[in-house]
């Protein structure tokens, strides 16, 4: 099968950032903000004309950006910068501050809000994705959540079946919180069940130590999608004072008399 272009993007940028001045032109932006070929040329101790052919592949792959600085007299100068899609390669701690996040609400309020939040993420997706997905076949349905899953980092692809579509998630988006809390997992299941309005099972799971995420997708009568809208800020708002707490109040009662049986 051909790759898609986004794939050969990808690849393309994984060998290009790998040469070693490459990176060291990235990281010198990254750490000045901007640069001129004859400043980069300078500080990597390589002739202009080096730093120009890296820029061209460096722009190519769209890590970086030329802008015109005007000036008062004389002529103008052209500086790099990062593009947005460079802050990627660049190390993030993402992961650490929601797994911190959801370690203190678990710690704090119980799993049963870490599952209120993941029903909550779910609703949102339905509410935001639901719309692309009105008035189409069960069929375009599936290639429909197979892109909002790949614009979302997953990595997905579908393919037919004598008894209904397969969508297979090459990537886990969000690996390190799966691999610890399996509240997304299923919710992510309950997504696609809910989306496209048919039975879905999972057959292969990377949380699970599998290479990929395989839902096996029957083909039967669809189900209406329900729009639905996130609650807002202003609705929760809205709730009697104390309200989070009688609900805690109420869970701890709840487990207290499970405990005594």
């Amino acid at each position: 099968m051909a790759l898609e272009l986004r794939e050969i993007n990808e690849i393309q940028t994984d060998r290009w950032v790998k040469d070693s001045t490459r990176r060291q032109i990235l990281d010198l932006l990254k750490r000045r903000g901007r640069a001129t070929v004859e400043e980069m040329a300078a500080a990597l101790n390589i002739t202009p004309m080096g730093v120009r052919r890296h820029l061209l592949a460096l722009e190519n792959a769209a890590l970086v950006r030329i802008e015109i600085e005007r000036r008062p007299m004389g002529r103008p100068t052209y500086v790099y910068k990062l593009t947005e899609e460079a802050e990627a390669l660049f190390p993030k701690g993402y992961h650490h501050l929601v797994l911190d996040l959801l370690e203190c609400v678990a710690a704090r309020e119980g799993m049963e809000r870490v599952d209120e939040l993941f029903e909550r993420r779910k609703e949102r997706w339905i509410a935001t994705y639901a719309p692309r997905l009105e008035g189409k076949t069960l069929e375009e349905r599936v290639a429909e959540v197979a892109r909002i899953m790949s614009e979302n980092g997953y990595m997905a692809r579908w393919q037919k079946t004598e008894k209904g579509y397969v969508l297979t998630e090459h990537n886990c988006a969000i690996a390190h919180v799966a691999r610890l809390y399996p509240q997304p997992c299923r919710t992510e299941l309950a997504f696609f069940r809910e989306l496209l309005g048919v039975e879905v099972t999972r057959v292969n799971h990377i949380a699970s130590g599998g290479t990929c995420c395989s839902y096996v997708i029957h083909e039967s009568a669809p189900i209406p999608i329900t729009r639905r809208t996130p609650r807002s800020a202003s609705d929760r708002r809205r709730e009697p004072p104390n309200s989070g707490r009688r609900r805690a109040a109420s869970r701890a009662e709840r487990r207290l008399r499970r405990e005594a049986k």
